[in-house]
């Protein structure tokens, strides 16, 4: 028979700690009992042990990870504060947060996505088509592209508004030529709305 991970985990902790069987009294019960023994439930069965000790010092991780999800609380109740922001930030139908408050918290946390920075359409003429595809778990507030020619010169650069009935395409059209499109450099920025900043680069 083949285990999960999770059934291992669940077998090792009935072995090593005390299960309580047969105990009306002690049904359902969970907790910290005299900050000494604590009782758990897992799955059907009562497992008393010794309390867990705390972790005194944080790794350098933990803390940067702390750090930030206060940095998202923080952010998140100045949103909420405002009406006209927190309605911005109201669940939508099928929605995996449930207030605006997670909402703007899990939007913090969450940096943008570029899918695609398609220029199999740009030939180094004007009007060429370059089409990005980028998407965020709230929203975007910009999305700004950047084409250097193979000297590292910046031959233009704008910001992309959002097609029409899309939710997550973009579409430059190219307004200077570029005589050698090989070795062109293009820099795709995205943006959201607490700040979060992601970029790609793509060397034709």
């Amino acid at each position: 028979m083949i285990y999960s991970a999770l059934d291992v985990s669940v077998k090792k902790l009935l072995r090593y700690m005390a299960k309580i069987k047969n105990n009306p009294i002690m049904k359902g019960v969970s907790g910290m009992l005299g900050k000494v023994v604590v009782y758990r439930q897992v799955r059907g069965n009562v497992i008393m042990c010794n309390r867990p000790k705390k972790r005194k010092v944080l790794t350098q991780q933990q803390e940067q990870t702390k750090a930030r999800f206060l940095r998202a609380v923080q952010y998140a109740k100045k949103q909420v504060a405002a009406p006209e922001i927190k309605a911005l930030y109201e669940p939508k139908q099928n929605s995996k947060f449930t207030s605006a408050y997670a909402a703007a918290v899990g939007d913090y946390l969450s940096s943008p996505t570029i899918h695609m920075v398609d220029t199999t359409a740009y030939n180094g003429k004007v009007g060429d088509p370059i089409l990005i595809k980028a998407s965020d778990n709230f929203m975007l507030t910009s999305v700004h592209i950047s084409i250097f020619n193979s000297s590292g010169y910046l031959l233009e650069q704008s910001e992309l508004v959002l097609q029409q009935d899309s939710a997550e395409d973009y579409v430059y059209t190219t307004t200077v030529a570029n005589a050698i499109v090989r070795g062109t450099q293009i820099i795709v920025s995205v943006r959201d709305r607490p700040g979060n900043i992601t970029t790609e680069e793509k060397v034709i």
